[in-house]
């Protein structure tokens, strides 16, 4: 019994060790840096803001059709070498919440926005790897930097 009294002592002095080191290592938070890309496509526009660092990125993207409808909401997903992959997550014309995949290849600080084919995988969109992603200019937006 006395060397459980003994160790007793010691619980409260740990834990009071246990905080100083935790609060000692805290870090300031990372400050983002959004970019903001504008493109415009036979009498559409689209903007997105986007937070990158080397393996991922973060941001929101809106697309207005004629003015008249509008898709926004968020897009996040992983850098890889020159293309972003990942997912836009928006509001269809002010109704209702979808889901779909997004690439973005970046090119003399442009970015290109893809298309490809999309596959469904235990209910979440993604483009089939089996099939290129197409980054055509003529027919896709092409966002400059603003």
């Amino acid at each position: 019994m006395g060397l459980f009294k003994r160790n007793f002592l010691y619980y409260p002095l740990f834990i009071l060790m246990l905080f100083i080191v935790a609060c000692s290592n805290s870090q300031k938070p990372t400050q983002l840096t959004y970019v903001k890309y504008v493109a415009h496509k036979q009498g559409d526009t689209a903007i997105v803001l986007l937070n990158q660092s080397k393996e991922m990125f973060t941001g929101t993207l809106m697309i207005n059709e004629h003015g008249v409808y509008r898709d926004s909401g968020t897009v996040k997903g992983l850098v890889k070498g020159d293309t972003l992959i990942g997912e836009f997550h928006f509001l269809h014309y002010k109704l209702e919440w979808k889901r779909k995949p997004i690439a973005f290849l970046m090119k003399n600080k442009q970015l290109i926005m893809g298309e490809g084919i999309t596959k469904m995988t235990v209910g979440i969109p993604h483009f089939d790897p089996t099939v290129p992603i197409n980054f055509n200019e003529d027919k896709q937006f092409v966002f400059f930097r603003n």
